[in-house]
C-alpha cells in the first residue's frame, strides 16, 4: 500500500475537519435561531484555515494547501445525499481562495493570517449580491434604487445612512476575523476548539447528516428546488423587479417575459445546488496534476465515514 503523503495527510484531515465542524456548527446555529449564521459559519471556516496554514508551514508543506483544504470541504458537501450544495460550495472554495491569497503575499503569520481573515470575510456580503445579479441582471440594482426612492419619505432614511449601516456590518466582521486570526496564532500548539465545543459540533454533526440521509430518501430534488424559488430573498427581488417593470409602463406580456428568465435560471441553479455530485471526478483526476487535492479528498472522505 503506498505510504500517504504528509501534505495529503494535512489536506485531508483539516479538510474532513471543516466539512463536519461546518455541519455540526450551522446545525447549532439553526437550532439557536442565530442571525447571520452565513457569517458565523465563514468565521469558523477562516478559523479552521489558519490552523492547516500553521501546521503546512510548521511542516514545511506547499503555501496553498487552505485553498486545497477549502476545495476538498467544498467537493464532500457535494457528496451529501441532500441539501443545498451549489451556493454552500462555491462559499467554501472562494473563502478559501481569499484567504489564501493573504498568506500567499504576507507569509504564514500573524499579519498574513489576518490579511487572509479579512479577504476571506468580505464574500458572504458579495455572492448573494453576485448571485441574484446572475438571476436578474442590472434592472434588479435598478428596481432596488427606483423603489427606494419612491419610498423615500415614507422610512425617513436616505441611502448613506444604509451605506453606513452596511459599512458598520462589515468592520464589524473584519474586526472578529482578525480577532480569530490571533486566537488560531496563539493556540497553534493546543486543540482545535475548547473541548467541550468540539464534541457539541460533533454531535451536532452526526444528528444532521443521519437527518440528510433520510431526507435524501424521501424527498424530490425537482420539488426541493420549487420550494428553493419561495425564498424571502428570492420573492422579494421577484417582487421588487415586477413592480419597477410595472411602475415604468412595461406592457404585461414584455414584465411576464422578462420574469420567466430569473425563475427559470434560479430554478436551475436550485435544481444543481441539490443533485451535484463530483465523487466519480475524483479517481478520474488522481493520476493528473491534482493528484494530491485528489488524494486529500479521498483521505477525508474516509475519516467522515469512520466519524459517521
Amino acid at each position: 500500500m503506498m505510504k500517504v503523503d504528509k501534505n495529503v495527510e494535512i489536506i485531508g484531515q483539516y479538510g474532513a475537519t471543516l466539512s463536519i465542524i461546518e455541519v455540526g456548527l450551522g446545525s447549532m446555529l439553526h437550532a439557536l435561531h442565530i442571525p447571520m449564521s452565513g457569517s458565523l459559519l465563514s468565521l469558523n471556516q477562516g478559523y479552521i484555515l489558519c490552523r492547516a496554514a500553521i501546521t503546512a508551514k510548521e511542516q514545511n508543506r506547499r503555501s496553498w494547501v487552505p485553498y486545497n483544504v477549502s476545495n476538498v470541504a467544498a467537493v464532500l458537501k457535494s457528496l451529501s445525499p441532500a441539501g443545498k450544495k451549489l451556493g454552500p460550495m462555491l462559499s467554501l472554495s472562494m473563502q478559501g481562495l481569499l484567504f489564501n491569497s493573504g498568506t500567499f503575499i504576507f507569509g504564514v503569520n500573524p499579519i498574513g493570517l489576518s490579511a487572509g481573515m479579512i479577504t476571506l470575510s468580505v464574500w458572504t456580503f458579495l455572492q448573494p449580491i453576485i448571485t441574484y445579479y446572475l438571476f436578474f441582471g442590472e434592472k434588479l440594482f435598478t428596481a432596488a434604487e427606483y423603489l427606494y426612492k419612491k419610498t423615500l419619505p415614507f422610512h425617513k432614511l436616505n441611502p448613506e445612512n444604509l451605506f453606513w449601516i452596511f459599512l458598520l456590518l462589515v468592520i464589524t466582521k473584519m474586526i472578529v476575523a482578525c480577532a480569530l486570526a490571533i486566537i488560531a496564532w496563539r493556540r497553534k500548539n493546543q486543540s482545535l476548539y475548547v473541548k467541550n465545543f468540539e464534541e457539541d459540533f460533533h454531535r451536532f454533526a452526526k444528528e444532521k447528516m443521519s437527518m440528510k440521509n433520510l431526507d435524501a430518501t424521501t424527498k424530490n430534488p425537482v420539488l426541493l428546488a420549487v420550494k428553493d424559488l419561495a425564498r424571502p430573498m428570492f420573492l422579494i427581488s421577484l417582487a421588487m423587479t415586477a413592480l419597477f417593470l410595472y411602475f415604468t409602463n412595461n406592457d404585461n406580456s414584455q414584465i411576464a417575459l422578462y420574469l420567466i428568465r430569473p425563475i427559470a435560471i434560479g430554478f436551475i441553479f436550485f435544481y444543481i445546488s441539490r443533485t451535484l455530485t463530483l465523487d466519480r471526478w475524483l479517481v478520474k483526476i488522481e493520476d493528473g496534476r491534482l493528484r494530491s487535492f485528489s488524494l486529500g479528498c479521498q483521505t477525508a472522505l474516509a475519516k467522515i465515514r469512520t466519524f459517521v
